[in-house]
C-alpha cells in the first residue's frame, strides 16, 4: 500500500471530528466515495481548507454534491466538499456573475491556479445541505489530482476515534462451480460470543469443492451510533489468507461495480447487502486482494461440515 501522508490534512471543520457515513459504503448503484462529516444538525458551520493549495473547480447542480469545490493541493491530492451553503465571498461573486453570464444556475467553473489560492485553515464556504443530501453535513473526499481515483480520507490520518470492533450479522455460502445469480445461497445467522461470532445453526454444511462467503457487517465510531460501512474483510484458510476486500481507493468509473461486490439480486429483492470476500469473474476494479487464483476455499471433496 503507498504511504500516505499522515497529518498533512486538517478536519475540514471546527468540530471534534466525527462521521455519519464511511468511504466504500454501499448505496443504491454505487459506493458512497468519502466521508460525511458530522454537523451537529446544523447548516451554516465554517469549513475550512485543509491544505494549502488553490481553488481548481466549482460546481453547482440541483441534485449530486449541490454546491461544491474541489481544491488542488502541490502533493498531488485534490480535496472535494459537498453539500456546501455560500462560498468565501471572492468566489460567491465570481459564481454568481458566471451563472447571469451564461443564464444557468447550474454551472461547471474551473480556475487556474492564481486565480483562487488558499492556504491551510483558510474559510472556503458554509456547510449546508445542497443537492442529494438527505441532512446537514459535509461531503469529504481526497482524490488522486493526476488520476481522479478517490481514496479513503482515513488513510491520511484524520483523528477519528475508532475502537469498537466491527459488526458481524450474516454469512452466505455459495457454491462456486455455479454463477452466484444463479442461486440462492445458504445463510447463516451470526451471534458474538466472547471474541469469536457462531453460527446458527452451528455446522456449516457445503456439498461442492469449490466455494466462497459474503458477510452482512457494519460498523461504529467511538461517540456515534451509527452504523457504518466496513472496512476490510478477508478470508482465511486455516493461517493462509485467501481472498478479500479492503477500501482504500475506488474510481468514479467504477463505483458501479458495487453490483458485482455485493448479491444484487438478493438486494434488489429487498433482502440484506452481503459483501462478498472474493470477487466474481470479470471483476475489475481494485478493491479486492487475492492471494492464490481464483480467490475461493477449494475444499478435497464435495460434501464438507
Amino acid at each position: 500500500m503507498p504511504a500516505y501522508p499522515k497529518g498533512y490534512f486538517i478536519w475540514p471543520l471546527d468540530l471534534s471530528p466525527e462521521i455519519v457515513a464511511n468511504f466504500g459504503e454501499i448505496r443504491n448503484n454505487h459506493y458512497h466515495m468519502g466521508l460525511d462529516c458530522r454537523t451537529a444538525q446544523k447548516q451554516n458551520l465554517p469549513v475550512y481548507a485543509v491544505a494549502d493549495g488553490y481553488i481548481a473547480r466549482v460546481k453547482i447542480e440541483p441534485l449530486g454534491f449541490g454546491r461544491a469545490i474541489y481544491i488542488n493541493h502541490p502533493n498531488g491530492y485534490t480535496s472535494l466538499y459537498a453539500h456546501l451553503n455560500d462560498f468565501f465571498p471572492e468566489l460567491e461573486k465570481q459564481v454568481t456573475a458566471q451563472q447571469y453570464q451564461s443564464k444557468s444556475w447550474n454551472i461547471d467553473l474551473t480556475f487556474a491556479p492564481g486565480q483562487f489560492p488558499v492556504a491551510k485553515c483558510d474559510f472556503i464556504a458554509y456547510s449546508g445541505n445542497t443537492g442529494a443530501s438527505e441532512g446537514p453535513h459535509v461531503h469529504f473526499e481526497i482524490r488522486d489530482t493526476r488520476t481522479d481515483k478517490v481514496l479513503n480520507p482515513s488513510l491520511f490520518g484524520f483523528p477519528l476515534p475508532d475502537t469498537i470492533a466491527p459488526d458481524i450479522f450474516r454469512l452466505a455460502v455459495y457454491d462456486r462451480n455455479l454463477s452466484t445469480y444463479e442461486q440462492v445461497p445458504k445463510l447463516y445467522t451470526l451471534k458474538k460470543s466472547g471474541g469469536v461470532y457462531l453460527c446458527n445453526p452451528p455446522v456449516i454444511e457445503v456439498y461442492s469443492d469449490k466455494i466462497s462467503f459474503a458477510i452482512s457487517a457494519t460498523d461504529r465510531c467511538n461517540g456515534s451510533s451509527n452504523r457504518n460501512g466496513i472496512y476490510e474483510a478477508f478470508l482465511w484458510d486455516g493461517d493462509k489468507p485467501v481472498s478479500g476486500f479492503r477500501m482504500n481507493e475506488i474510481g468514479y468509473n467504477e463505483t458501479r461495480y458495487l453490483n458485482a461486490h455485493i448479491d444484487y439480486k438478493w438486494r434488489a429483492a429487498g433482502g440484506p447487502a452481503v459483501q462478498h470476500l472474493s470477487p466474481l469473474p470479470g471483476y475489475n476494479d481494485g478493491i479486492y486482494e487475492r492471494t492464490s487464483h481464483p480467490g475461493l476455499l477449494l475444499l478435497p471433496d464435495t460434501t464438507y461440515r
